[in-house]
């Protein structure tokens, strides 16, 4: 491919954990020769790395190949190609609607990226090979897993990066896909994921998020005594100034073990990301969290307790079928209650393949659902202003992420993670970016931005 240079354009939708995907094949395809671009303008091949978790996920897919079928259109000679959970999930289907498609590849084929799309540029092709390695009914069950040896080329800003601890999911919760998509959990090694949090940090990294779809159930599949406590333990021992940041734990396998390496250690942040779902016994059962309302609570107060300053943010789902009035007013008392400090809510759409796709009886209406979304989101939003407002005229460490025009920059506090929470708007020279973390002075606050000054 050395001989044969392309200019590949790189488009990456869904979570974190998809991202560390795309990362994964621009490195292969850098490390092949292949030129990347962000001007898809010039681009030869566009690679679109999909979503299909929910279904504006999927929609946002489909969107993006149907763009991508015009912009093939524009010049003779370009390629697209569709990677992720999409074909994953739903390759019959994507054969039949796209047909430009040149290759569809699945969740294991992201090792394989470079091959595949020097034997595309080699000559004529077959509707056959748009989907290599792929039988009638779609790709096999996923069991790929990178770790530190795979090239990998970073798409977040310098000052952050994820690194995906383990991959699939072995939990059933009825509503969810994802096992279907990703397959089962298969965690990495914890002195595999200590020598990459290494190099991020040789490469100038100051914050590593670690990523699963559940990271509290990391090492379980292991069977050898791996935890997350235990790989927190390692990390925290690396020198440097940086932070470790935990995101999408589980309620379920959170352990004193656990919150008390999160206390100790000098890099963790206390924050704690774990999407609770709901607060009511029959939908927390109907759901199978396999935890109730009781325990559940307990639980959340357990947090605050043994992580004094903790940073909680939580997902909650309504309109899941059966949800009475009374649950969701449950829910509603609970999220004023509790005051979570970051908190997002979806509503409910029924995932082909999932036992809850297969319910008939208590369908909540999306207009109910939507509604329902709303005043949970109005409640939390008076939360968020208030306790923003407490940080005004405190001195806050903070993580500087980019330059913003006008001499300002944005950057994060330990308690909130990129891209889903809060930003805080310094002022100041694009200069202050090397420092990487500083401290600032707060001197105002909205519901989800703080403003501040160099301290």
């Amino acid at each position: 491919m050395k001989n044969q240079p392309v200019l590949l354009s790189l488009i990456s939708l869904g979570c974190a954990k998809n991202l560390v995907d795309t990362e994964v094949m621009a490195g292969t395809l850098a490390q092949a020769g292949v030129a990347l671009t962000a001007d898809a303008s010039q681009a030869q091949v566009l690679l679109i790395n999909t979503c299909a978790f929910v279904a504006d996920a999927r929609s946002e897919a489909v969107v993006q190949i149907e763009q991508s079928m015009a912009w093939k259109k524009q010049q003779p000679g370009r390629r697209v190609i569709v990677a992720g959970c999409l074909p994953q999930r739903e390759l019959p289907r994507l054969r039949e609607a796209f047909t430009g498609v040149d290759l569809f590849i699945g969740l294991d084929d992201v090792p394989r990226i470079a091959a595949l799309l020097q034997n595309l540029l080699a000559g004529p092709k077959t509707k056959k090979d748009r989907h290599p390695g792929a039988g009638a009914e779609g790709f096999k069950e996923a069991t790929y897993l990178y770790d530190e040896t795979a090239p990998r080329l970073l798409l977040t800003p310098a000052s952050h990066a994820y690194i995906k601890i383990a991959e699939g999911c072995d939990h059933r919760c009825k509503f969810c896909a994802i096992p279907g998509i990703r397959g089962r959990q298969r965690s990495r090694s914890i002195p595999s994921v200590a020598a990459e949090c290494r190099q991020l940090l040789d490469q100038g990294v100051h914050e590593i998020n670690l990523i699963a779809q559940d990271t509290t159930s990391y090492g379980r599949d292991r069977k050898d005594g791996t935890t997350l406590a235990g790989l927190l333990r390692e990390c925290d021992e690396l020198e440097g100034d940086f932070w470790i940041r935990v995101l999408y734990m589980h309620p379920k396998h959170v352990t004193d073990e656990l919150l008390d390496v999160m206390k100790k250690a000098r890099h963790v942040v206390p924050y704690i990301d774990i999407p609770l779902q709901h607060i009511s016994d029959g939908q927390l059962h109907a759901m199978a969290r396999g935890m109730g309302s009781t325990e559940t609570r307990a639980l959340m107060t357990k947090l605050r307790i043994a992580l004094p300053g903790v940073t909680l943010r939580t997902t909650l789902l309504v309109g899941y079928p059966g949800e009475t009035e009374a649950e969701f007013e449950e829910l509603l008392a609970y999220v004023k209650e509790f005051r979570f400090d970051r908190l997002g809510v979806f509503t409910y759409s029924p995932e082909e393949g999932t036992p809850a796709a297969e319910i008939t009886e208590g369908l909540v209406p999306i207009e109910t659902a939507e509604h329902r979304r709303d005043m949970i989101m109005r409640a939390q939003q008076a939360i968020a202003l208030e306790k923003n407002k407490a940080f005004v005229g405190k001195t806050l460490e903070v993580i500087l992420d980019s330059a913003l025009p006008g001499g300002k920059l944005a950057a994060r506090t330990k308690g909130d993670a990129p891209e889903v929470d809060n930003v805080v708007i310094v002022k100041g020279p694009k200069k202050l970016l090397d420092e990487g973390i500083v401290q600032v002075r707060i001197t105002g606050a909205t519901h989800y931005e703080l403003t501040a000054v160099p301290a």
